[in-house]
């Protein structure tokens, strides 16, 4: 059985992600809703997928479970891919750096997490990997799941310059239309799932190596992402300034779940496991830090063209 505070902290988790897309999404709450049910039906289907692999499994959870998956690690997918989203978005980067963002921003939280959640039992891997414990291929997945996801929501054609762009979900709000509203309820998802096969299945298939990497080059992919993603949210905090507090929402979600890993691993003598946690969440206490600012972003940029 899942202990109850982390199966807690997902409902959390998932409480706070609605209520930024009700407050943030006013201009359009509707499409904002259809964001997180479309994000819950990618997670669950993925961890189902996941489990039935055989790869790992799950404790069940207090409340609610979804056949193998307890409900809480589905609602926890919300919150956190739906946050590094937001984040990327308000930072105003080229199309092809706000999906490189997005990905490492989520993965930043993941290398800490992933070996606490492993040493915890609150998901236990059928073969032992080389990440401290952690498979290469959960990495590897989590690198893309955003990835496909991020650009299956934000797929557009720009008719003026008869292209298609990658929009944020901030442009994804201007578009009040019901093609676009039935597009993220029906299409997304599938689009994302089949994505996420097609490129997964592709690189191990030709490139095997990286099924199972060596411990030294897990250790500094985990150093270059952390470090790369924390140099962008420095050089982009100007863009992270708040509005409104709601805009603290997003980075708080993702520094509240860094915090309650370093708990986790604390009250079980894993010190070397928390000090992780709290290094590899760099970027995102600095983008909490930078968020905590006010007033609007001031830049003489021109707007990058996404």
């Amino acid at each position: 059985m899942l202990p109850l505070f982390s199966t807690l902290l997902g409902y959390v988790v998932f409480a706070l992600a609605v209520l930024h897309a009700l407050l943030d999404g006013r201009a359009n709450r509707i499409q904002r809703l259809l964001l997180l049910l479309s994000l819950l039906t990618y997670g669950a289907l993925l961890e189902g997928q996941g489990v039935k692999s055989g790869h790992y499994f799950y404790p069940p959870e207090p409340f609610v479970n979804l056949g193998p998956v307890p409900l809480s690690v589905s609602l926890a997918w919300v919150g956190i891919i739906y946050s590094v989203m937001v984040i990327a978005g308000r930072m105003r980067l080229p199309a092809w750096l706000r999906l490189l963002t997005t990905t490492s921003l989520a993965l930043s939280l993941d290398w800490g997490m992933d070996p606490i959640a492993t040493a915890r039992g609150f998901w236990v891997w059928r073969l032992e990997g080389t990440y401290l414990g952690v498979p290469t291929f959960n990495m590897v997945g989590w690198f893309f799941i955003p990835i496909c996801y991020l650009v299956a929501y934000g797929l557009a054609w720009d008719g003026e310059r008869r292209r298609v762009r990658l929009l944020s979900v901030q442009e994804v709000d201007a578009d009040r239309s019901w093609w676009r509203r039935l597009y993220t309820l029906v299409l997304t998802t599938p689009l994302a799932l089949w994505l996420l096969l097609f490129l997964t299945r592709d690189i191990l298939r030709h490139i095997p190596f990286m099924r199972r990497f060596d411990p030294l080059v897990m250790a500094a992919w985990m150093v270059l992402t952390v470090t790369g993603t924390f140099e962008l949210v420095v050089w982009r905090r100007e863009w992270l300034r708040r509005g409104r507090w709601v805009d603290l929402l997003p980075p708080g979600i993702l520094s509240l779940i860094a915090l309650s890993y370093i708990y986790f691993a604390l009250e079980v003598g894993e010190s070397a496991l928390a000090a992780l946690m709290l290094v590899t969440a760099a970027p995102l206490w600095a983008a909490f830090v930078f968020t905590l600012r006010r007033g609007s972003p001031v830049n003489t940029e021109a707007d990058n063209d996404t």
